[in-house]
């Protein structure tokens, strides 16, 4: 006796059939090709934006170095420049080229209504204001 399959019921198992056109196990494969592709040249795009920003920023940092260095050396030459034409030197020089002179005597000028010098300095130009602010 040969053993078969039984059926409930009696019934006869289901027909099979050929579905045309649909490919069950191929469809999912290729989704996750095409996402791990996606993903890769999302990531490599990604790289190379963050090379380019990283090199503008170089760049720029490199721009702001070199006008910092030629704003400090206009610094420096204005100092010069300023050193110069303070110079004891050249003033003492452009005051004769102009006519002034040392004096020949000091005079002292006394104003009436101050207190005696040697007194309290704040005193001193309490009495001074009061006096210039009396006269028109």
């Amino acid at each position: 006796m040969t053993a078969r399959p039984g059926y409930v019921g009696g019934a006869e198992p289901p027909a099979l059939r050929v579905v045309i056109g649909r490919r069950v196990g191929r469809v999912p494969r290729l989704r996750g090709w095409l996402l791990l592709t996606l993903t890769v040249v999302a990531a490599f795009f990604l790289l190379i934006y963050s090379r380019v920003t990283l090199d503008h920023s170089a760049f720029v940092l490199e721009d702001v170095e070199q006008r910092l260095e030629a704003a400090e050396t206009r610094y420096w030459e204005l100092r010069l420049e300023a050193a110069e034409l303070q110079s004891p030197d050249r003033i003492t020089q452009l005051a004769r080229d102009i006519g002034l002179v040392y004096p020949s005597e000091v005079r002292t000028v006394e104003v009436s209504g101050i207190a005696i010098p040697g007194g309290d300095v704040e005193d001193r130009w309490v009495d001074l204001k009061a006096l210039l602010s009396a006269q028109p």
